[in-house]
């Protein structure tokens, strides 16, 4: 081993700087030469496609500064794959006039002959309609497999004057596979031809059956149609069977009236989908008749919706209201996976106290998008009375309108009830804890140590008898009071002795 002068022995990681023999002076030694090397660009020397798919990734303004860091850099930008232009707010007329002039000065330098994604989200003015004209040129010349053009403006949204028209060109561009339109007109004067769409959206938009009948024929492989602030179908037939998603989000109420001599609902809308597996309908559909006529092929199914305009409007034709939400439920009793929301739930509790009870239904799995509250416990009463087959349920927050309470004022006996101790009165039988719950899911809620949420979760607890997981996650929450909140649960009685309970 080899020793220091005092005799100390020297690091293993010193023996390859020294000779064999420790005697030999270190004047003598070979000396240690050090050379500097030139540090390598290897990010540069990466192929073309590689760099402009990294560029892609950034705000088109910051893609285009790269051309100043080498001569490498220079113009690779211009063959970006895709091209993402979004004005942020707030926007006044000269940011968007210059938003403008920017768009229009990068599209004449772009060389790439193939775009991959083209977006344009600003608040759209009439005056630069030759400008996005020019832009969807661009976008079709060039083969852009997906095109977002989403507008918006301060005016009213119902004035056709401040929408974009979509020119002709654009129905016949059979190229692609994504389309976004907001707050544009949508108006084929011929046949539409989009042979490989995917995806369509389209929202803040006056359209009718005649157009969404050239829409649906003209795009034969269409799997996701989604429409939201629509108004003017009457009836959306959906024969194709490739479409695997259709989501109805918000009708503009706005833009129908009711006739005051003939006391009808302010619109119809039909949906007759035979082949399709997945249905969404989202928001305040006012006073429209919706009618599921042909959805047997329907899977999954969300109605997380109301047909309310306002209290008055609740006070004066409830039996309606009675009878739209009746009539959803018996179309959708096939559905495996099914999500109610809270008017739907607050509809059925005033049908559960009136002793009406809901179809039985093959629902496997069921989500509750509502708060758990005196106003949505007998409708949760009735549709798990129904639901035998129910092997998972989900419990979270509606994303919207959730704490409304629709039915206050026209049924006010809804509410002379304690909601705490409502479950530990009930005398229904309900097969679905007997011999086929499984799995309970609670997110996203507002969690409290006393209240309706807790009474439920403990009864069900009490009564799933084939229980094997309860899965509880808790956002935001402090950890003393989470503590809090798990040895509550965990006092809870369980009859199934499968049960666990779990936090995350």
């Amino acid at each position: 081993m080899l020793r220091r002068s005092n005799g100390s022995p020297r690091p293993r990681n010193y023996e390859s700087l020294l000779t064999d023999d420790d005697n030999v002076p270190l004047s003598i030694r070979p000396k240690m030469t050090c050379s500097k090397k030139t540090p390598i660009d290897r990010i540069s020397m990466l192929p073309d496609s590689l760099l402009t798919h990294i560029l892609s990734f950034l705000p088109i303004e910051d893609a285009i500064k790269t051309d100043v860091l080498s001569k490498r850099w220079q113009y690779l930008w211009t063959t970006l794959p895709s091209l993402l232009f979004r004005l942020p707010y707030p926007d006044s007329v000269d940011t968007i006039r210059e938003f403008v002039t920017f768009v229009d000065k990068t599209l004449v330098l772009c060389n790439s002959s193939n775009i991959k994604k083209f977006v344009v989200d600003f608040k759209y003015d009439s005056r630069f309609s030759s400008n996005v004209n020019l832009w969807t040129r661009f976008a079709t010349r060039n083969a852009a497999e997906e095109l977002h053009l989403e507008f918006h403006t301060a005016d009213n949204y119902l004035h056709e004057g401040v929408r974009f028209v979509l020119p002709q060109l654009l129905f016949t561009n059979s190229s692609f596979t994504e389309l976004r339109f907001s707050l544009c007109t949508v108006m084929p004067k011929g046949v539409v031809c989009w042979k490989l769409l995917k995806k369509l959206s389209i929202g803040y938009v006056k359209l009718n059956d005649g157009v969404m009948g050239k829409i649906l024929a003209g795009s034969p492989v269409l799997e996701n149609l989604e429409l939201y602030y629509f108004y003017g179908i009457t009836r959306l037939h959906v024969v194709n069977a490739r479409l695997k998603k259709l989501i109805l989000r918000e009708f503009w109420e706005e833009e129908v009236y009711m006739d005051e001599e003939e006391d009808e609902p302010y619109s119809v809308l039909e949906i007759l989908a035979p082949n399709l597996p997945s249905l969404e309908i989202l928001g305040c559909f006012g006073r429209t008749n919706c009618w599921l006529a042909d959805v047997s092929s329907l899977v999954d199914a969300t109605l997380n919706c109301d047909f309310t305009i306002d209290d008055e409007d609740l006070d004066d034709d409830f039996e309606w209201h009675q009878n739209i939400s009746r009539r959803l439920l018996q179309s959708l009793v096939h559905v495996k996976n099914l999500t109610l929301g809270t008017w739907l739930l607050q509809a059925l509790s005033i049908l559960e106290m009136e002793g009406w009870r809901s179809p039985l239904s093959k629902c496997e799995c069921l989500t509750l998008a509502t708060d758990i509250k005196e106003s949505v416990l007998p409708g949760i009463a009735n549709i798990l009375e129904s639901s035998s087959h129910l092997e998972t349920l989900v419990i979270t927050k509606s994303p919207s309108k959730n704490n409304i309470t629709y039915f206050s004022d026209v049924r006010p006996r809804l509410f002379n009830f304690n909601g705490e101790h409502y479950w530990t009165s009930q005398k229904k039988t309900f097969n679905c804890l007997m011999m086929h719950l499984k799995i309970v899911k609670c997110a996203g809620l507002r969690w409290c140590y006393r209240g309706c949420l807790f009474s439920f979760v403990q009864f069900l607890l009490k009564n799933a008898r084939v229980l094997q997981q309860m899965v509880i996650k808790v956002d935001c929450l402090p950890h003393k009071e989470l503590f809090q909140v798990a040895q509550k649960f965990l006092s809870f009685p369980r009859s199934s002795p499968n049960a666990v309970i779990m936090f995350n």
